[in-house]
């Protein structure tokens, strides 16, 4: 499915909430085209926030690398990511309340990849599973779960690997 199909989809939903654009794009980086659209076009996304598993795509302001949103700068843990591949992780997705965020990465070798980064589990070598290769994929699965799961955990989900795999 192409991006812009499952923001019509998402946009007709009543228990979603697609905010459009009024910041400016992140000019800095250089995101895959799909996400880069969708941050031309608009601001946020919340999917499902009445359901258990329900999941905010973040603003512009919040699109910054994970490991500095999740472990306080000083901390060991960011000490000890230093050099590691997840710095070109950022953050795309969470919800708060379930201790739940989703990186993509923006490094040259795996670019668009999306990560589990759950709080505990972020980026640890073996537990960081690959959820999906796109942010169009992303977009598409968690808006398919309806926010009752998290599709990635379900016996059906076809795995990817582990970012850290070569």
């Amino acid at each position: 499915m192409e991006i812009q199909e499952i923001l019509k989809q998402i946009e007709l939903d009543s228990k979603c909430k697609l905010k459009r654009k009024i910041s400016d794009v992140i000019d800095s980086l250089i995101l895959p085209k799909d996400l880069e659209y969708f941050y031309k076009h608009y601001e946020s996304l919340e999917l499902f926030a009445d359901e258990s598993f329900g999941i905010r795509i973040v603003s512009t302001k919040d699109f910054i690398p994970t490991s500095q949103r999740l472990f306080p700068e000083g901390d060991v843990i960011w000490e000890e990511l230093e050099g590691d591949i997840s710095n070109n992780w950022y953050l795309i997705a969470e919800s708060e309340e379930q201790s739940q965020y989703i990186s993509i990465d923006l490094g040259e070798h795996n670019n668009g990849y999306c990560y589990d980064s759950f709080l505990d589990i972020h980026a640890t070598p073996g537990e960081s599973n690959i959820i999906a290769k796109s942010f169009t994929e992303l977009l598409e699965q968690l808006y398919k779960s309806k926010g009752k799961t998290w599709y990635w955990t379900e016996s059906d989900f076809q795995s990817y690997g582990d970012a850290y795999d070569d």
